[in-house]
């Protein structure tokens, strides 16, 4: 014991030398002996100027203060010594009325050069207020501004912003032309906006990162930009209003490997889009649930909300639903998996399963003179009109055309699709298949929210032979790869999300094995001695390609990253695939 308080008032002796207070202009290094750094007023990089931060480095803040960077500010922590921003008492932080228990926030000011080496990796931003006078007291925990930034490896947590109605928000991004924020590999929870977690108006690459147990407004909210969102959790967030757990509006999108699951709404669906042309790929999107059923035809939606152009020109809207897995989703209104306003849509090769609507439409609703769809390939199965029980778990109101052909269905078309009014023009409904059984892996087995589908697995089996080879390329616009990144097979493919290997490829070529994974120099491939290969990013850009020895493959010069391997096989010309990971 006498050891212990010896050890513990040495330890406290230390840490009260090496503290060091900071407040005005800010440059140089920041050291881990000097740590902790107390800031005693607001801070700033000046332009012109660089501020370093080591690994470990505690910045705690003992005022309402903001931290301005109008230079260069590069905090570089590690997994073992995070860099941490807080606050010296969070008594008050609860209370957005007042400005006791919280800092303002950094605030990254317009950069115009393009050697900006600014980045935070490795950070935690926590206690943050916005408050209630909006901008008078702070921006965000993270605002960027007339820049780009890196922001990797970090977490926010405990930050607020819920007191003001139009400005709150945690992580602002607003790049200028040619600038992008890469977020990537962050851990965003526990925290309250009125407005979104992340609020972004440019360019911006978003992948690998947990977005979890946010209360407020939308959690990512892309608004007029070009969000290329990537293999990102996003679960357990709560949206109030229009808000929701995803909402784009504008620009070119793409929302493609994520798992959006266990949100809730007010009024809109999981994923809310309105304008600009964005496509939805290769998701798992269930258990959301939207709580209002009271709501106009603007809002709806359980899984997703696709919508109207806002009075812009009519053609600039356009969406691409492709090979998603939605389930299990639920809506107090219209549209369990997909609800669909006035716009144009291409609904390809989804599996839309056991979701529900309280009122109409469990699998698929839309609304609006001007609606255009091609739905195809899907598999609509065990979806349910919750008020009524009713079979009919499409519904189309007054929709300018659709082409609704080769989808499998648990019964006839005329028992599953409800249209009032009449459809403008409603193509070949000849094709599409009236099931018995699907025959899935392990999927949910009851509608609705009661059962989990984030582990479920929806794969078909060799006994699906109601949807293999049962879909059609044409019109179909089919992807590349199937919902888990298989090649899509020749000719007739399979209806649903996923592509059935029975008959063309054995189960051992099919599950190739890498190693390591992550990776950082050399890339091993098993049993694919000789055979060509290539490696393209998650946009589909080939970068390396080759053929394969027992030396590996050498990627110590790609950036880090999420990348696709993919085999070029001699079955049927097959490609299989697999994604790896660097750090």
């Amino acid at each position: 014991m006498r050891f212990s308080i010896l050890l513990l008032s040495c330890f406290l002796c230390v840490f009260l030398y090496a503290q060091t207070n900071v407040s005005g202009n800010i440059s140089g290094t920041w050291t881990t002996a000097n740590s902790p750094y107390l800031v005693t007023n607001n801070i700033g990089v000046p332009a012109g100027q660089t501020l370093v931060i080591q690994p470990g480095v505690q910045v705690v803040f003992q005022g309402f203060y903001r931290f301005g960077v109008s230079g260069q500010l590069v905090a570089d922590g590690t997994v073992a010594q995070p860099i941490t921003f807080s606050y010296f008492d969070t008594t008050g932080w609860y209370n957005d009325q007042q400005m006791a228990g919280g800092w303002r926030g950094i605030y990254f000011a317009p950069f115009a050069s393009v050697n900006d080496s600014s980045r935070l990796e490795h950070c935690v931003v926590k206690d943050v207020k916005h408050g209630l006078n909006g901008n008078a007291n702070g921006y965000a925990a993270l605002y960027i501004y007339g820049r780009g930034l890196t922001v990797r490896n970090c977490e926010f947590t405990h930050n607020q912003s819920k007191a003001n109605a139009s400005e709150g928000k945690i992580i602002v991004s607003a790049p200028s032309t040619g600038q992008t924020l890469t977020l990537e590999a962050c851990y965003i929870h526990h925290n309250k906006v009125r407005v979104a977690v992340l609020f972004n108006t440019g360019k911006a690459l978003v992948q690998e990162n947990e977005f979890a147990n946010n209360i407020g407004g939308s959690t990512i909210w892309a608004l007029g930009g070009g969000l290329q969102f990537y293999y990102n959790d996003v679960h357990d967030n709560q949206s109030i209003y229009d808000m929701t757990a995803l909402r784009v509006d504008g620009g070119y999108n793409t929302i493609k490997n994520n798992k959006i699951h266990h949100n809730e709404a007010d009024r809109e669906a999981a994923i809310f889009c309105t304008m600009g042309k964005t496509t939805i790929e290769s998701n798992l999107i269930c258990n959301n649930y939207t709580l209002n059923g009271n709501c106009g035809a603007t809002d709806g939606g359980g899984g997703i909300h696709i919508s109207h152009n806002n009075s812009g020109v009519w053609d600039s809207t356009e969406y691409l639903i492709r090979n998603n897995v939605i389930a299990n989703n639920h809506c107090a209104f219209n549209g369990g998996g997909i609800y669909v306003y006035d716009c144009k849509a291409k609904i390809l090769n989804n599996h839309i399963v056991n979701n529900t609507a309280q009122m109409g439409g469990g699998a698929i609703y839309s609304i609006g003179s001007q609606t255009r769809l091609n739905i195809r390939n899907n598999l609509i199965h065990g979806n349910d009109y919750a008020q009524f029980h009713s079979t009919y778990v499409m519904q189309f109101s007054g929709s300018d055309s659709i082409k609704l052909d080769y989808n499998w269905m648990d019964n006839a078309f005329y028992q599953t699709v409800i249209m009032n009014p009449a459809v403008g023009y409603l193509g070949d409904t000849s094709h599409n298949v009236d099931g018995t059984d699907p025959f899935l892996f392990n999927p949910t087995l009851v509608a609705g929210l009661a059962e989990d589908a984030l582990f479920k697995d929806f794969k078909l089996t060799a006994q699906s032979i109601e949807l293999i080879n049962m879909g059609v390329i044409s019109n179909a616009y089919p992807a590349a790869f199937d919902y888990l990144g298989n090649n899509r097979l020749v000719g007739n493919i399979d209806i649903g999300a996923f592509e059935a290997s029975f008959g063309s490829l054995s189960e051992g070529k099919l599950s190739f094995g890498i190693y390591p994974n992550p990776v950082q120099d050399i890339l091993n491939v098993k049993g694919f001695d000789g055979q060509g290969y290539e490696i393209v990013n998650i946009q589909g850009q080939k970068l390396l390609e080759g053929f394969l020895s027992k030396d590996g493959i050498s990627v110590k010069d790609l950036p880090a990253g999420m990348y696709l391997i993919q085999i070029i096989g001699n079955f049927n010309e097959q490609i299989l695939s697999t994604k790896f990971f660097k750090p």
